[in-house]
Formats: structure tokens, sequence, C-alpha cells
């Protein structure tokens, strides 16, 4: 007979599961771009993509694995339609910052969360995220700072997918 661990309130409960969404959307969305960027021949752009799609994937294992370990199933959430279409590789590429940027206000707020409860386990999940998405803003502001630099002429956009290859290994 399974227990319920007396550690996630249902807040916090609501919050894990909410990640979880967010990160299998994230994942989806990240599958989109790739999808987007090989058809449209952005091959290295597709597979860093791709490789983020997975990633984000991961994430969702973790607050998966909280839920599990205190005997609460998780969720299984519908999710909506990512984009399909982009304008260019640029617009693409200023999507997914602005999506990261509303994930990380996620994930802050499943951190403040989790210290308001006193529940350190799910703060150090909280702060995990939290790195990860430093990280993840860091990966696009840099791309979009080259856009800015470097401009987004057809020889730097072949770069840049050339690069974009490379991250992805």
């Amino acid at each position: 007979m399974k227990t319920k661990s007396e550690f996630l309130n249902e807040e916090i409960v609501e919050l894990l599961n909410y990640r979880i969404e967010q990160e299998e959307f994230s994942s989806r969305t990240y599958l989109s771009m790739s999808l987007w960027a090989t058809d449209k021949g952005y091959l290295g752009a597709g597979k860093l993509f791709n490789k983020y799609s997975e990633e984000e994937m991961a994430h969702a294992d973790k607050a998966r694995v909280m839920l599990l370990a205190n005997g609460i199933q998780p969720t299984t959430p519908a999710l909506k339609k990512p984009e399909q279409e982009f304008q260019n590789l640029p617009n693409a590429i200023k999507v997914a910052f602005d999506h990261e940027t509303e994930i990380t206000k996620q994930c802050y707020a499943l951190t403040k969360a989790a210290y308001k409860v006193e529940n350190y386990m799910v703060a150090e999940l909280g702060l995990w995220y939290c790195k990860e998405q430093a990280e993840e803003l860091e990966k696009f502001q840099n791309l979009l700072d080259r856009f800015e630099a470097f401009g987004e002429k057809t020889d730097m956009l072949r770069e840049l997918d050339e690069e974009m290859e490379d991250l992805a290994e």
C-alpha cells in the first residue's frame, strides 16, 4: 500500500504538474522548430532544436520523479499545439528566447512557493530549474547577439547554421 508524502501540499503538487506540462510543451515547441528549420534547409539549427527538445523532456522527468518519490502519480498533460511556422531563423530564435523567459518566471514561482512552505526538497529542484534557465537564456541571448553584431544576410545565416550544428553535438 502506497502512502502519500506529507511533504508535498496541494499547491506544490499543482506547480510540479504544471512544470511537467510546461517542460513537455517546451519539448514540442523545440521539436516544431527543429522540423521547420530542417524543412527550410537549416540542418544545423534543426539538429540543435531537436537536441533542445530532448533536453526539455528530461527536465519534465525531474518533476515526475519528485512526485512519484512522494507517492503521487503525476498528471499526463494535454498540450496545446506549438507554433509551426516562423518568419525566418532569427524569428525562431527570438520566439525561443521569449519562451524561455516565460519558463524562467515559472521556475522562479515554483522555487518561491517551495521556500514559502519550507519545502526544501522542492526548493532545491526549483533552484536546479532556475540554474538551467540561466543557461537556456544565455544560449539564446548569444544567438540573438550574433544577429545584432553580424546581421541576417545569407552568408551569416549559413555560418550560424553550421555553428548550431556543432552545438548539437
